[in-house]
């Protein structure tokens, strides 16, 4: 019963959702920059991990200062941001947490035509102050810029604002907004492509051409009301909003997007389709010239011949290219960096100057034979130790962890001890290097006692995590209290079979299943403890569980 609840929930929640017609969906909403703008009282953007969030939007000519589309906050600062810069208009910000990053050389367009902004968020990385977030930034279906900030340090009560910023005090959006939807991953650039290329008639409710986002679907706007003061949420999380000031308008021209003029010049009553003046600079994602970065076009004189042209960019990362033969493939490449290839048909040869950014590679860490073999034998010898320590302990003995971390090569086996205690001293860390198996396992045991120990899986070794940290079989009194139990598991704690258990001011977080599976246990207590950003908090089956005093975090 336990598993069925939150099942029978959702299925309740699905039935509810509005349909979308996206063929008769012909309004948006107009913003006066005053004082206009939409509130949806909840967290829409994910508290962690990746996010895609993208909006239409025609910005007035006049749309000058600093401007909102959309933004989340908290009572103490403002988490996202996206809009116009208040020092040049002719470049978009993004802000994250509490740091700005402005989007060198991408415009967001003040030319009173509709563009397409999305924003893709990666959060794998990390969210702490001292952790670095990549993100890319499209515009109109083209990657535009990679944008570094500090991460995310997100509330527990947030609001979610259209057209001003995270405290509807300012900053008011001038101009019409329509079609806005957030995914609770990143979307390829196929995907957005597709929802640009559409030219808004594509449903994201519903997955088509190279779009597979539906399930993914987090929040979504239509803004195809015409009419009433609130706005509604076509995806399943029910994100209604309402209007303060906004008015409806019919947007049924914007059904073909057009493109800025000026990315066309150069390209009108072309017969041939390659460009035949090539020039520009190379940068890395700082903006800093990457000098001798190699510039290579191809192509063929015939189906037999193909041939080759090579150019280094010079100190300033400038490169140039004069009255070239019909090419079919650009690539610009440098050593550390990723390479990029285009074709002829690419929107980037559209305008001029071309500058390319290179992404330096991400270089997985190597370990030296010998200095592995050495990490190997030291964790072979944590085992033995720890092991040694417990299979020698007798009856009311206390077995003390020495302080520090101890890498070890296999699981801790608890057999068939009566009335022994296991702790750390000051703060001493149990880390196993395989990922298949629990860190501790205690059987057919009674009266035992974890305490003031870390334990965990090494996170440096890649695979899907499918074990425990601890795992007790059929026990009696057992006792873990003021220890870690951290992540890169799939289970933090699993008990069968075990009676009086109880789990007593512990910190378990980030287990990719349960923070605890309960099966055929009684009188299982948890109280006093932190369960953090696990997956669920819980399983049971055939289980009596009591729960005081906890601070759950999911």
């Amino acid at each position: 019963m336990f598993k069925i609840i939150p099942i029978l929930i959702l299925i309740f929640l699905n039935a509810c959702g509005p349909d979308y017609d996206a063929k008769s969906d012909v309004t948006g909403l107009q913003f006066d920059g005053v004082d206009d703008y939409i509130l949806i009282e909840e967290n829409v953007l994910p508290d962690s991990g990746d996010y895609t969030i993208s909006i239409w939007a025609k910005a007035d000519s006049a749309n000058t200062g600093a401007r909102t589309l959309i933004s989340q906050s908290d009572t103490s600062g403002n988490p996202f941001f996206f809009g116009s810069n208040s020092v040049s208009d002719s470049s978009g910000t993004i802000k994250m947490n509490q740091d700005w990053k402005s989007l060198d050389k991408t415009p967001f367009y003040l030319d009173n035509k509709w563009h397409l902004y999305t924003i893709v968020n990666d959060g794998i990385i990390g969210d702490s102050a001292n952790i670095t977030d990549t993100s890319l930034f499209y515009i109109d279906g083209i990657e535009s810029s990679v944008v570094m900030g500090n991460g995310k340090s997100y509330p527990i009560d947030e609001s979610f604002f259209i057209g001003t910023m995270w405290d509807s005090s300012g900053e008011f959006f001038s101009g019409a907004i329509d079609d806005i939807a957030a995914w609770d991953r990143k979307l390829s650039s196929e995907e957005i492509s597709s929802l640009y290329n559409s030219g808004l008639g594509l449903d994201p409710t519903i997955d088509s051409l190279n779009y597979k986002g539906a399930e993914n679907l987090i929040a979504f706007w239509p803004f195809s009301e015409g009419a009433d003061s609130s706005v509604a949420d076509f995806s399943e999380s029910g994100f209604d909003g309402q209007i303060f000031g906004a008015s409806w308008v019919n947007i049924d021209s914007k059904l073909e997007p057009t493109m800025d003029s000026t990315l066309l010049a150069g390209s009108e009553n072309k017969k041939n389709d390659y460009q035949k003046e090539l020039w520009g600079r190379v940068l890395d994602i700082s903006g800093k010239p990457l000098y001798e970065a190699s510039v290579v076009l191809t192509g063929f004189h015939n189906e037999e011949f193909k041939w080759t042209t090579n150019f280094s960019t010079n100190r300033r990362g400038d490169y140039e290219i004069n009255d070239c033969q019909p090419w079919d493939a650009f690539i610009v490449s440098m050593n550390g960096y990723e390479t990029q290839r285009y074709s002829p048909k690419d929107s980037i040869f559209l305008e001029s100057p071309i500058d390319f950014t290179l992404k330096k590679k991400v270089e997985e860490p190597t370990i030296d034979s010998t200095m592995y073999a050495e990490i190997s034998r030291q964790a072979e010898e944590n085992y033995e130790m720890i092991q040694y320590m417990i299979n020698s302990a007798k009856q009311n003995q206390v077995v003390s962890i020495p302080e520090g971390i101890h890498i070890i090569s296999r699981p801790i086996l608890i057999e068939k001890k009566v009335n022994i205690t296991i702790q750390g001293i000051l703060s001493s860390g149990i880390i196993l290097n395989d990922i298949h198996q629990p860190v501790f396992i205690i059987n057919n045991s009674s009266n035992i006692v974890l305490q003031r120990l870390s334990l965990g899986h090494e996170p440096t070794i890649k695979g899907e995590h499918d074990s425990e940290v601890v795992r007790i079989n059929n026990g009696n009194n057992i006792y873990v209290n003021s220890c870690e139990i951290s992540g890169d598991a799939a289970i933090g704690l699993k008990a069968v079979g075990v009676k009086s258990l109880t789990i007593s001011s512990c910190f378990v977080h980030d287990n990719s299943w349960f923070a605890f599976s309960f099966q055929k246990c009684d009188n299982v207590t948890i109280e006093n403890s932190q369960l953090i950003d696990n997956q669920e908090v819980m399983y049971k089956r055939s289980s009596s569980v009591a729960l005081h005093s906890n601070i759950i975090k999911d």
